[in-house]
Protein backbone atom coordinates (compact mmCIF):
# COMPACT_ATOMS: atom_id res chain seq x y z
CA UNK A 1 0.00 0.00 0.00
CA UNK A 2 1.44 3.32 -1.02
CA UNK A 3 1.28 6.14 1.47
CA UNK A 4 0.43 9.77 0.73
CA UNK A 5 1.93 12.42 3.01
CA UNK A 6 0.56 15.94 3.38
CA UNK A 7 3.39 18.50 3.43
CA UNK A 8 2.82 22.08 4.54
CA UNK A 9 1.17 24.39 3.77
CA UNK A 10 3.84 27.10 3.93
CA UNK A 11 2.60 30.66 4.21
CA UNK A 12 0.12 32.79 6.10
CA UNK A 13 -3.17 32.02 7.84
CA UNK A 14 -5.39 34.21 5.65
CA UNK A 15 -7.86 33.07 3.04
CA UNK A 16 -9.88 29.88 2.91
CA UNK A 17 -8.72 26.28 2.59
CA UNK A 18 -8.30 24.80 -0.88
CA UNK A 19 -7.70 21.11 -1.47
CA UNK A 20 -7.70 18.36 -4.05
CA UNK A 21 -8.15 14.66 -3.29
CA UNK A 22 -4.84 13.07 -4.36
CA UNK A 23 -6.47 9.62 -4.45
CA UNK A 24 -8.55 10.64 -7.51
CA UNK A 25 -5.52 11.95 -9.42
CA UNK A 26 -3.88 9.66 -11.99
CA UNK A 27 -1.20 12.26 -12.66
CA UNK A 28 -0.65 15.99 -12.51
CA UNK A 29 -0.57 17.42 -16.02
CA UNK A 30 0.33 21.00 -15.18
CA UNK A 31 -0.14 24.14 -13.13
CA UNK A 32 -1.39 27.59 -14.14
CA UNK A 33 0.16 30.42 -12.08
CA UNK A 34 -0.97 34.05 -12.07
CA UNK A 35 1.82 36.21 -10.68
CA UNK A 36 3.37 39.65 -10.51
CA UNK A 37 4.91 41.05 -7.33
CA UNK A 38 3.40 38.05 -5.54
CA UNK A 39 1.57 34.83 -6.40
CA UNK A 40 -2.00 35.90 -7.21
CA UNK A 41 -3.37 32.41 -7.84
CA UNK A 42 -2.69 28.84 -8.89
CA UNK A 43 -4.85 26.25 -10.61
CA UNK A 44 -3.88 22.59 -10.99
CA UNK A 45 -4.51 20.53 -14.15
CA UNK A 46 -4.66 16.79 -13.55
CA UNK A 47 -5.79 13.51 -15.10
CA UNK A 48 -8.59 11.49 -13.50
CA UNK A 49 -9.47 8.21 -15.27
CA UNK A 50 -7.83 9.50 -18.46
CA UNK A 51 -9.81 12.78 -18.47
CA UNK A 52 -8.16 16.15 -17.98
CA UNK A 53 -9.65 18.08 -15.05
CA UNK A 54 -8.77 21.42 -13.48
CA UNK A 55 -9.18 22.77 -9.96
CA UNK A 56 -10.73 26.15 -9.51
CA UNK A 57 -8.51 29.20 -9.30
CA UNK A 58 -6.95 29.27 -5.82
CA UNK A 59 -6.55 33.04 -5.29
CA UNK A 60 -7.52 36.27 -6.98
CA UNK A 61 -7.72 37.60 -10.52
CA UNK A 62 -4.54 39.66 -10.78
CA UNK A 63 -1.12 38.97 -12.26
CA UNK A 64 0.24 37.69 -15.54
CA UNK A 65 -0.45 34.08 -16.57
CA UNK A 66 2.17 31.33 -16.83
CA UNK A 67 1.40 27.68 -17.54
CA UNK A 68 3.54 24.63 -16.81
CA UNK A 69 2.75 21.48 -18.85
CA UNK A 70 4.43 18.24 -17.88
CA UNK A 71 5.41 15.53 -20.35
CA UNK A 72 3.82 12.07 -20.18
CA UNK A 73 6.65 10.59 -18.07
CA UNK A 74 7.29 13.77 -16.09
CA UNK A 75 6.17 14.48 -12.52
CA UNK A 76 6.82 17.11 -9.86
CA UNK A 77 9.57 16.33 -7.36
CA UNK A 78 9.49 19.53 -5.31
CA UNK A 79 8.22 23.05 -4.81
CA UNK A 80 10.10 25.92 -3.31
CA UNK A 81 9.28 29.54 -2.81
CA UNK A 82 9.20 32.52 -0.52
CA UNK A 83 6.67 33.66 2.06
CA UNK A 84 6.50 37.33 2.94
CA UNK A 85 4.45 40.45 3.49
CA UNK A 86 2.39 41.90 0.64
CA UNK A 87 -0.21 44.64 1.18
CA UNK A 88 -0.15 43.88 4.91
CA UNK A 89 -0.76 40.13 4.54
CA UNK A 90 1.55 37.13 4.87
CA UNK A 91 1.33 35.41 1.46
CA UNK A 92 3.31 33.24 -0.95
CA UNK A 93 5.58 35.69 -2.78
CA UNK A 94 7.26 33.23 -5.18
CA UNK A 95 7.00 29.64 -6.41
CA UNK A 96 9.45 27.42 -8.29
CA UNK A 97 8.39 23.92 -9.37
CA UNK A 98 10.89 21.10 -9.97
CA UNK A 99 10.09 18.01 -12.00
CA UNK A 100 12.12 14.86 -12.56
CA UNK A 101 13.34 16.55 -15.79
CA UNK A 102 13.22 20.37 -15.46
CA UNK A 103 12.78 23.34 -13.15
CA UNK A 104 10.00 25.91 -13.76
CA UNK A 105 10.15 29.43 -12.37
CA UNK A 106 10.62 31.34 -10.24
CA UNK A 107 7.20 32.96 -10.55
CA UNK A 108 6.49 36.06 -8.47
CA UNK A 109 9.18 37.83 -6.40
CA UNK A 110 11.82 35.97 -4.40
CA UNK A 111 11.36 38.12 -1.30
CA UNK A 112 10.77 37.04 2.28
CA UNK A 113 11.48 33.74 3.99
CA UNK A 114 12.39 30.81 1.71
CA UNK A 115 10.61 27.45 2.03
CA UNK A 116 11.10 24.04 0.40
CA UNK A 117 8.61 21.20 -0.04
CA UNK A 118 10.68 18.29 -1.40
CA UNK A 119 9.14 15.00 -2.49
CA UNK A 120 12.19 13.24 -0.93
CA UNK A 121 12.40 10.45 -3.49
CA UNK A 122 8.65 10.29 -4.07
CA UNK A 123 6.42 12.25 -6.43
CA UNK A 124 3.97 15.07 -5.87
CA UNK A 125 0.43 13.81 -6.55
CA UNK A 126 -1.60 16.82 -5.40
CA UNK A 127 -1.65 20.24 -3.80
CA UNK A 128 -3.50 22.08 -1.04
CA UNK A 129 -3.53 25.75 -0.17
CA UNK A 130 -5.09 28.73 1.56
CA UNK A 131 -6.20 31.60 -0.65
CA UNK A 132 -8.27 34.75 -0.81
CA UNK A 133 -7.31 37.58 -3.16
CA UNK A 134 -3.76 36.09 -3.21
CA UNK A 135 -2.23 32.69 -2.59
CA UNK A 136 -1.82 32.79 1.20
CA UNK A 137 -0.22 29.36 1.69
CA UNK A 138 0.75 26.37 -0.46
CA UNK A 139 1.42 22.71 0.27
CA UNK A 140 1.85 19.34 -1.43
CA UNK A 141 0.73 15.75 -1.26
CA UNK A 142 3.64 13.34 -1.76
CA UNK A 143 3.37 9.67 -2.69
CA UNK A 144 6.15 7.26 -1.79
CA UNK A 145 6.10 4.06 -3.82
Amino acid sequence: MESIMKMGPCGGNGGGGRDMDPRSVDRIVGVIIHHGDTIDSVSVIYEDNGLEQQTGKWGGGGGGRSEIRLGTNEYFTGVQGHVGQFEGNTVVRSLTFASNLLSFGPYGREEGTPFTLPAAGGKIVGFHARSGIYLDAFGTYVKKD
